[in-house]
């Protein structure tokens, strides 16, 4: 089993595992995958869970994905202001599975989703946040401090993302994190539906000069 107590500190979020036990977790997952972003998202690289039983699995499949792999989502939490009250629910002094937090988006890395599926040889980044917490650049501090723990930690040095072509805020977001854009390429294993896809590709970490094939995209 994860560790509940996991989590990735930034200025002003917390990055943590899903738990699928949690009934506050399905709920949460449900309302961000079934939210505008997510729905405007379907049809490049989103998925849909449309009730409790499809949100759930997707937590539970992450977290293997995680334990097996070292790849999957996290959710996004706000770190609120210190609060003088030490018995506070949300005081750095609680375990971190205890405290009361809000919730406001998911953010993750992904590699080889499907088995004997060509994909990419590094992983992409991925992302989404409730409508109301976006605009306020937790995306771009979210996705910056996991690529700095997956460096750190896992010694991952090289990272993609796909978009569509349309998707200004996540090519800004690319853009802001000094990913490199490549233009549209037709990309294979990164749908969960085994389908391939042209879009929008970015790169960090990639020399100059290397031709993106050597990584299978």
């Amino acid at each position: 089993m994860s560790d509940p107590n996991f989590h990735i500190t930034t200025p002003r979020l917390y990055l943590s595992y899903a738990d699928p036990s949690n009934e506050a977790h399905i709920d949460f997952s449900l309302e961000l995958i079934n939210g505008a972003p997510a729905l405007r998202s379907q049809g490049s690289t989103g998925t849909s869970a449309a009730d409790r039983d499809a949100a759930r699995k997707r937590i539970a499949d992450t977290m293997t994905s995680l334990k097996n792999k070292g790849f999957g989502r996290y959710f996004v939490w706000l770190r609120p202001e210190p609060s003088s009250s030490s018995s506070s629910p949300s005081n750095t002094s609680t375990p971190f599975s205890s405290r009361a937090l809000e919730p406001i988006g998911s953010v993750g890395l992904q590699l080889a989703r499907l088995e004997g599926i060509k994909a990419p040889t590094i992983p992409d980044v991925g992302f989404i946040f409730l409508e109301k917490h976006q605009g306020k650049g937790y995306a771009t501090e979210a996705v910056r401090v996991l690529m700095k723990y997956y460096e750190e930690e896992k010694g991952i040095s090289v990272f993609s993302g796909f978009t569509k072509e349309d998707n200004e805020g996540a090519r800004g977001l690319f853009r802001r994190l000094g990913f490199r854009n490549h233009g549209v390429r037709r990309v294979s294993g990164i749908m969960w539906s085994g389908e391939d896809i042209e879009a929008d590709t970015w790169t960090w970490g990639v020399d100059e000069g290397v031709g993106l094939e050597e990584f299978g995209i």
